[in-house]
C-alpha cells in the first residue's frame, strides 16, 4: 500500500540490519536513513522490499517509515494474536485515512460500535437466500457480455485484441449493480472505472505519502480527485434517491440498509450514511474480483490444459445452461484454479492495523501506535508453507492439501472478525464467470505487451492484460 514513486539509489539486497538494535526484544529489519527510515525503498518498489527483507530478516520485520514503526509479519500464530486475540486492541492503521476520503464511513473503513452495526445490518444480504438470486444475476450479466462477443465475432472482432482488466470491470461493476442495488449501471460503467482508478491513486499516494497539500489546495492532483469523486457521488447519489422515491421495499442490500433503524426503533441512514456503504460495495464488489479474474486469465494462457479441464467440468456440470446457485460447489476445479490465482495476485495484497496498546509480536516488543503489516502476496510465497511457492499449481487446493495448511498462512480475503463480508459472494461470482467464459472462450496474452503488478489498494496489472479470444 505504498505509492511507487521517487527515486532510490539503495535496493533491498543492500540494507543491513539496524544499528540501533539493543535488546532481543526488538524486531530486527533494514537501516534506513536519517528521519525517512525506509520510506525511499518502500516507494520505489514495496513488494520487493517486503519479499527481499522477510529473507533476509525472518517472520517479523521492523521498517521506519518516518516517524512510524512498521512491523510486517509473517508467522501465522502471530498474524492470527493480531486479526483475531487482539481484535479489540488492534485498529485500522492510519493508512485507511486516504481511503477514508473515497469510502467515508462504510463498512472497510469504520471502526467500534458503528461498524458492528453497519456489518450486522449488511450480514443477511449475503446469507443463502439472497445468494440465489445473485447468481442468476451473476449468470444473466455474464450471458449479456458472451451474446455481446458473439456479435463481435460474426464481424471479424474475435481477432481483435481487448483488454481482460477493462472488460472484467465493465462486468462485474454491472453485476455489483444488479445484485446488491437492483439497478443496471451497465452504461456507466466505463465512466466509474475511470474515477475509480483516479480516486483509488489518490487514496494511496495520500495515506503514504508524509505531507499533503490540503484538498482544499488547488493542485492538480487534488482536482483529478474532485472530480473523480464527483463522478463517482452523482452515480451513487442518483440510486439513493431513485430508491427513496421508490416506495416498493426491494430485498438487497441497499433495501435492508434504507430499511434500517436504530435501537430505539427510531431514526434511519441519512443519505451521506447510505452513500458510504453503497460506494464501499462498489469498490469491494467489482474491483477486487475484476482484478482477479484478469490475473486468471493471464496465468491460464499459458496453461492451456488447466484451461481444458475448466472448460471439461463446466460442460459436465452446467451442459448448454447458465450456471444456478446449487451449480457452484460442483464447481470444484474451477474454485481451486481460483484459489491458486488468489495466492498468487491476492487483490488485498497488504493490509494493516495499528496497535493500540504495547504488545509481543511472538518474541518482540512493540509500542502503542505501532502499525502491523500483513502482505498476503508476501504471505502466500513463504516456502515453509507452499512448495515452489512461485508455481501456478492448482492441486494445491485439493480438500486434503488444503486441510493440513495453517487458517493464517492463506487470508486472501484476510482474517478475524474484519473478514470480507463478502468473499462467498466473490468466490461464486468469479466461479461463475470463469466456467462460462471458458466453456466458450479461450482467451490468449498479447506476448508483446507488459505485464507488471500495480501494488496500490488493489493488486493490479499496471497495463491491463491485452488478450485475444479464440472460440473453444
Amino acid at each position: 500500500m505504498f505509492p511507487r514513486e521517487g527515486d532510490m539509489n539503495q535496493s533491498a539486497a543492500q540494507l543491513t540490519t539496524t544499528d540501533d538494535l539493543t535488546t532481543k526484544s526488538r524486531a530486527p529489519g533494514p537501516k534506513g536513513l536519517p528521519l525517512l527510515g525506509n520510506v525511499l525503498p518502500a516507494w520505489k518498489d514495496p513488494v520487493s522490499l517486503f519479499m527481499q527483507s522477510q529473507k533476509e530478516f525472518g517472520d517479523v520485520v521492523r521498517f521506519k517509515f518516518g516517524p512510524y514503526d512498521y512491523y510486517l509479519v509473517n508467522d501465522p500464530d502471530v498474524i492470527r494474536h493480531v486479526l483475531v486475540d487482539g481484535a479489540k486492541t488492534y485498529t485500522k492503521s492510519r493508512n485507511y485515512l486516504g481511503l477514508k476520503l473515497v469510502l467515508g464511513d462504510g463498512l472497510l473503513t469504520s471502526e467500534g460500535d458503528f461498524w458492528r452495526r453497519q456489518r450486522k445490518l449488511a450480514q443477511p444480504a449475503f446469507h443463502r437466500e439472497s445468494m440465489e438470486g445473485f447468481a442468476h444475476q451473476m449468470s444473466y450479466a455474464t450471458r449479456a457480455m458472451l451474446t455481446r462477443w458473439e456479435g463481435e465475432d460474426e464481424t471479424g472482432g474475435e481477432s481483435d485484441m481487448f483488454c481482460a482488466l477493462a472488460e472484467m470491470m465493465r462486468l462485474t461493476f454491472r453485476i455489483v449493480g444488479l445484485t446488491l442495488f437492483s439497478t443496471d449501471v451497465d452504461s456507466e460503467a466505463q465512466e466509474v472505472g475511470q474515477a475509480m482508478t483516479v480516486a483509488m491513486h489518490h487514496a494511496n499516494d495520500w495515506a503514504e505519502a508524509l505531507w499533503n497539500f490540503p484538498a482544499w489546495v488547488p493542485t492538480p492532483k487534488n482536482l483529478r480527485f474532485k472530480t473523480a469523486m464527483k463522478t463517482l457521488d452523482s452515480v451513487v447519489y442518483r440510486i439513493i434517491e431513485s430508491r427513496r422515491a421508490d416506495p416498493t421495499q426491494k430485498k438487497d442490500l441497499l433495501g435492508m440498509l434504507m430499511a434500517a433503524v436504530d435501537e430505539s426503533g427510531e431514526g434511519g441512514m441519512t443519505d451521506k450514511q447510505l452513500r458510504d456503504e453503497v460506494i464501499t460495495l462498489v469498490l469491494a464488489g467489482h474491483e477486487t474480483t475484476a482484478n482477479l479474474l484478469a490475473w486468471t486469465f493471464y496465468l491460464l494462457s499459458s496453461r492451456p490444459e488447466i484451461t481444458a479441464r475448466i472448460r471439461e467440468e463446466a460442460k459436465t456440470v452446467l451442459g448448454d445452461r447458465d450456471p444456478a446457485l446449487a451449480d457452484v460447489p460442483r464447481l470444484s476445479y474451477t474454485k481451486m484454479v481460483l484459489e491458486e490465482v488468489l495466492r498468487l495476485y491476492p487483490p488485498a495484497w497488504a493490509f494493516e492495523r495499528q496497535s493500540t496498546t504495547t504488545d509481543k509480536l511472538g518474541a518482540f516488543d512493540i509500542k502503542k501506535g505501532a502499525i502491523v503489516g500483513v502482505s498476503p502476496y508476501v504471505l502466500h510465497r513463504h516456502p515453509k508453507f507452499w512448495e515452489n511457492p512461485e508455481e501456478f499449481d492448482p492441486s494445491r487446493f485439493a480438500a486434503e492439501k488444503s486441510a493440513t495448511r495453517s487458517r493464517y498462512s492463506y487470508l486472501p480475503f484476510g482474517g478475524g472478525p474484519r473478514m470480507c463480508i463478502g468473499n462467498a459472494f466473490a468466490m461464486m461470482e468469479a466461479q461463475i464467470i470463469l466456467a462460462m467464459v471458458a466453456r466458450d472462450y479461450a482467451l490468449t496474452v498479447d506476448p508483446t505487451h507488459p505485464v507488471e503488478i500495480d501494488p496500490r489498494i488493489t493488486l493490479r496489472p499496471r497495463h491491463g492484460i491485452k488478450v485475444t479470444r479464440h472460440r473453444s
